[in-house]
């Protein structure tokens, strides 16, 4: 069965999700947006209704003040104290005040009439006969107890000009200002009706009903055709702000009560208007989600393809490395992880290619230190067994020298013994005594030449270290080093521990080495090869690195006339810990 590439699974498992988001998106965009809409929509009638309510607040303000001045004019307040028998005083006192309420009248353009009533007297300049007590508004006001605000509407003739007109009557109970007399009059300042009506507006259908009411529950002005009576209006508390309410048919109300009087104005919104003028705003929403999906799918595609080309680059490498082809190389133009895979790839199988070089160089070596060990060998049980027998004599024959030399050769026999047996590792502390033995043998050749020192602390003895480790070390630095040397020398060994690491320093002050033959031996895979035994420094090295590692060996450093230095880097360890693991 063909498998099916990295890029369309990546496709097949990301679309679903994309409609998925998608849908759910556009769900949440269509309700906020019809929401934020609808809300918009309100909000904006709501400050329609408010800027309408604001005007007939004006008016009633306007004609309040009319009313006001009027009760506090002079010639008004002289209606509280006029000589009634006085018949000619009074006719140009009616004349003088009928003229006044003229000259108020016409300050105000919607004023109809201005009238005073006074002991069943009416005195206007627009009329002389009106029976304001018998009046239906008129008793209805003065029954409620108001002492001032607006009377119900009525519909009055205006004598004199012979022509009549709706208005609507405001009231003003007024008193003597001065004191003087206790019985009041009733200032009616009558407005046209109609200015109300006038800046009533229908917005573009959305508005299905606008309505203003008294606080006697009168229809002042109407447009359109409410779906809630009067006295179905819900409760209000006057002087609130607009209230919004949805009613059942979905329509909503918006009532503001904020007028004198306990006015009311209403609107009603139409349910299926403002949806049908939402449904035309959202109608983009699709098309545009329509064509952002389109343009996406196209986006990720080209992406998806740019992601698994450098992954097919990677597969068909591998499989090539897999092979054997380990030349193989692959290029990737990218900045993010897959380069840095594509790296990876190419240097696993360039240390693939140099792990397989060292391996086989590896195996060279590891022959030949094997050769150079049983060359060091040379068959010690013959050799043991014959100086055993040299010892036994001298010592019959009071030869201490030859004993002494015998015995330190016999030691370092066993050592070697013990590592013919498989038995590699010992401890410092012995490797130590290995030291001085050898020291003691050649002492007898070189008498006072040498000296060895140690500086090694008490718990770094009961280390864990190979077997032969230091003797070739200073055995290179008593022939290469002291032996050439005029005069006396001097070997320092010391030890020290650093970051988990046993360090061993085999230190001399012998002729030392030019910096391009120190060079030349640390660049030497074989170290010391030709002036040197290849079994000493160069054998002690690949021992340390076959047996730990390349992070482990030696180093050397060495002047020319001052003196060499050896340093051996193995792990720290002790017999008791190795048993433990």
């Amino acid at each position: 069965m063909k498998r099916k590439g990295i890029k369309y699974k990546i496709l097949n498992h990301i679309l679903p999700l994309i409609l998925l988001s998608f849908l759910i998106i556009g769900a949440v965009c269509f309700g906020s947006a019809h929401i934020i809409l609808k809300e918009q929509a309100v909000s904006g009638e709501k400050q329609k209704l408010e800027q309408y309510v604001q005007h007939a607040g004006y008016i009633q303000e306007t004609t309040e003040n009319l009313a006001r001045l009027v009760a506090l004019d002079k010639t008004v307040q002289e209606l509280f104290c006029k000589d009634q028998d006085d018949s000619f005083s009074r006719l140009l006192y009616k004349d003088n005040l009928e003229k006044k309420l003229t000259e108020y009248m016409l300050s105000q353009i919607d004023c109809v009439c201005i009238s005073i009533i006074s002991d069943g007297v009416c005195y206007s300049k627009e009329r002389t006969e009106y029976d304001f007590e018998n009046a239906a508004w008129y008793k209805e006001f003065k029954e409620s107890g108001k002492r001032t605000g607006f009377a119900p509407p009525g519909n009055i003739a205006v004598i004199k000009a012979h022509y009549k007109v709706d208005v609507l009557p405001y009231i003003l109970t007024g008193f003597d200002v001065t004191g003087k007399s206790s019985e009041p009059i009733d200032i009616v300042v009558e407005i046209r009706k109609e200015q109300f009506t006038q800046e009533t507006t229908i917005d573009d259908g959305l508005v299905q009903a606008f309505l203003l009411y008294d606080g006697y529950g009168n229809l002042l002005s109407e447009k359109g055709k409410s779906t809630v009576a009067y006295q179905d209006l819900p409760a209000f508390e006057q002087g609130r702000d607009t209230a919004v309410k949805e009613l059942e048919n979905g329509n909503i109300l918006l009532i503001n009560g904020n007028m004198k009087g306990g006015w009311r104005c209403v609107a009603e919104i139409s349910a299926q208007s403002m949806n049908r003028r939402i449904a035309d705003s959202l109608r983009f929403i699709p098309i545009c989600m329509g064509v952002t999906g389109l343009l996406l799918l196209f986006i990720l595609y080209q992406d998806v393809g740019r992601i698994t080309r450098p992954l097919h680059k990677l597969s068909v490498a591998s499989k090539r490395i897999g092979e054997g082809n380990l030349d193989t190389r692959v290029a990737i133009n990218t900045t993010d992880e897959v380069s840095e895979l594509g790296d990876t790839i190419n240097t696993m199988a360039e240390n693939l290619q140099q792990y397989i070089k060292k391996s086989i160089e590896y195996e060279k070596d590891m022959v030949n230190m094997e050769i150079d060990r049983l060359m060091l060998q040379i068959n010690p049980h013959f050799i043991y067994n014959t100086l055993s027998t040299i010892s036994y004599m001298a010592e019959e024959e009071g030869n201490d020298r030859i004993a002494c030399f015998s015995n330190a050769f016999i030691a370092l026999l066993q050592d070697t013994l013990r590592a013919e047996k498989d038995n590699y590792f010992t401890t410092l502390r012995q490797e130590i005594k290995n030291v001085e033995n050898y020291i003691t043998l050649q002492k007898f050749k070189y008498e006072d030449r040498v000296e060895v020192f140690y500086e090694i602390p008490e718990e770094l003895l009961e280390c864990r270290v190979p077997n032969i480790l230091l003797q070739p070390i200073v055995e290179n630095a008593l022939f290469h080093g002291i032996v050439p040397k005029t005069g006396p020398g001097m070997i320092i060994i010391l030890a020290y521990h650093d970051k988990g690491r046993l360090c061993i320093c085999v230190q001399d002050n012998g002729v030392g080495m030019t910096k391009e033959n120190l060079q030349a031996v640390m660049q030497d895979k074989k170290l010391m090869a030709g002036t040197q035994r290849k079994i000493g420094v160069g054998n002690v090295k690949n021992r340390i690195q076959y047996i730990y590692g390349t992070e482990y060996g030696l180093e050397i450093k060495s002047m020319l006339d001052v003196g060499t230095s050896v340093i051996l880097h193995i792990p720290c360890e002790y017999e008791e810990e190795r048993n433990l693991s």
